[in-house]
Parts: C-alpha cells; structure tokens; sequence
C-alpha cells in the first residue's frame, strides 16, 4: 500500500488533481455567458468540469477582456464528441498543454481537427520539480499523523524555475499571435492557474480579481474532488484520508500569493518579470486581447 500511496502522493503533487478521474459537469453542453458577465465565465462540457473562458475581466484603461478569445482547462482526454464540437466553435486555433510527456501518454488529449497543438511542460520532466524524490520519506504518513500539513507539499509547485521561464516565454510568443487560445494542465487548477495569473496580470487585471479567478478552480472541481475523496476513502480503508489530501485535490490562496511574492522577490515586481525576463510585449497582449 506504501508504493500506492506515494504515487497518489506524487500525483497531487504535480497538481493531477486526482488519483482517479471523475468528472460532474450538468448535461447541458452549451455555455451561457452574457456579454461581459464574469460570474458565467465556465464552458459547460460533460468531460471537463474547469473550462473556462476568461473574457469579461477588467484590464487596462478600464477595457475588458474579449470573450472567445482566452480560455483555461483541465486536462481533455474525456471529452466527448459534442464537447470537441463545442470549443471548436468558439473559434479555437490553438491549444497548449502544460502537462508532462508522462501525463499525455497517460491521457491523451482529444482529437481536434484543424487546431495546433503545442506541448509545453511547466514541470521538469524528471518530475522532480515536486522536490519529493520518488521512494523517500512517507510524506503521506507525515500528512496524516499532522507533522506535515498538506499545503507545504504543494507550495514548491508555484516557484519559478528555469523550465517555466522558458515555457512561459514560448507561451507567450504564442498568445502575441492573437490567435484564439487554450492552455490546459491536468485539473486546470495549478498549471493552468499560474499561466492564467500571468496572462492577466499583462492584460492589467486587478490582482484581487487574479486571485479570486484562481481559487474558482475550487467551486468548479468541488463535486469531482469528492468523489475522489470518497474513492480515496474507500480503497483505502484510513477514516480522514481523502479530507486531509484538500489541500492537494484543490487550490489555498496562499499558493497564488506566495506565487507572485516569489516574482517579486526575485524579480522586483511581476510586470518586470514579465517584460525583462519571459519577454512579453504587453502592448502586443492588450491590443489583441482587450475590447478596443
């Protein structure tokens, strides 16, 4: 069981988000957006529960994000046909996957015709960016028995390294294009979550409003993750064991946070970080990206 429990460990850790995949979208595969209404930004998908389309933030000069344009996802291997047919048309021309070579041979993302597909790891694919080498300590032990809380073993996740930096700035030259874009790691919530925050932080969005985009993650997961709980729970046969693994299935505001203090630590501010080091042109960003 050991053996089991440290690969679960080291899924979470790498933001999969679950040990099994469940997913608990409504069956109503069409999204109900209004214009520029930022409480409705989920595309509604039977495979995926944390699409989301993030047209209607706020930007610079008061000018709001355009809608079809920018788009965040959890992983889309489990998609079905009518999804595929649903993002298609809004338009999408390219898609970016954050996950490792391991993760996508693992659950290979749908077909879409048409549509560029680029593979663009945050993670060292050693996978020991987690700073938890395969086979060592019973972490999961530690997490239990509450000598280690469980949102240490997710902080190292939202440092910068060398392979984000160079990803993001590969991502970015992407974006500059102005085409209509989708980046997606496994739960949509980690990756996927920290790309977001860049994005529209160089689009001038609030940070309060970064941050409360980040942690929607948690509502729009919420059902799955409690199946996985419960499975956990039941495999496993250890009262408290699925609850205690939250902190890893879903997002804590500290992450995002700690997130941006480490860019500013190291960096100076995030703008700097974005303009000097992953060299955006956010003059390039705004102009294909907000409301003219």
């Amino acid at each position: 069981m050991k053996k089991n429990l440290q690969k679960l460990l080291y899924v979470a850790l790498l933001g999969l988000a679950t040990f099994t995949t469940f997913s608990c979208s409504n069956d109503d595969d069409k999204e109900t957006a209004t214009p520029y209404a930022t409480d409705e930004n989920l595309v509604a998908l039977k495979g995926e529960d944390n699409m989301r389309d993030l047209g209607g933030y706020v930007g610079s000069n008061n000018k709001r994000i355009l809608y079809d344009k920018l788009f965040r996802s959890g992983d889309l291997s489990a998609l079905t046909t009518a999804d595929v047919e649903h993002i298609t048309s809004k338009g999408l021309t390219q898609i970016i996957d954050l996950r490792t070579s391991t993760e996508r041979k693992e659950k290979p993302d749908a077909s879409f015709n048409g549509i560029a597909h680029y593979d663009l790891s945050l993670l060292d694919e050693s996978g020991s960016a987690s700073g938890i080498a395969s086979g060592s300590t019973d972490v999961m032990g530690l997490i239990l028995s509450g000598k280690m809380k469980a949102e240490d073993m997710m902080l190292p996740l939202y440092v910068i390294d060398d392979v984000k930096i160079s990803q993001w700035t590969k991502i970015f030259d992407l974006l500059e294009s102005g085409r209509t874009t989708l980046w997606h790691c496994t739960a949509g919530k980690d990756r996927a979550g920290m790309t977001t925050a860049l994005v529209l932080s160089s689009l001038g969005v609030d940070r309060k409003v970064i941050i409360e985009d980040f942690m929607k993650s948690n509502d729009y997961l919420k059902a799955s993750n409690q199946q996985t709980i419960n499975y956990i729970n039941t495999q496993y046969g250890i009262p408290g064991m699925g609850e205690k693994l939250i902190p890893l299935l879903g997002v804590e505001e500290i992450y995002i946070t700690n997130f941006f203090k480490d860019i500013e630590t190291k960096y100076g501010s995030v703008d700097n970080f974005l303009e000097k080091i992953i060299k955006v042109d956010a003059a390039k960003m705004k102009s294909n990206f907000l409301e003219k």
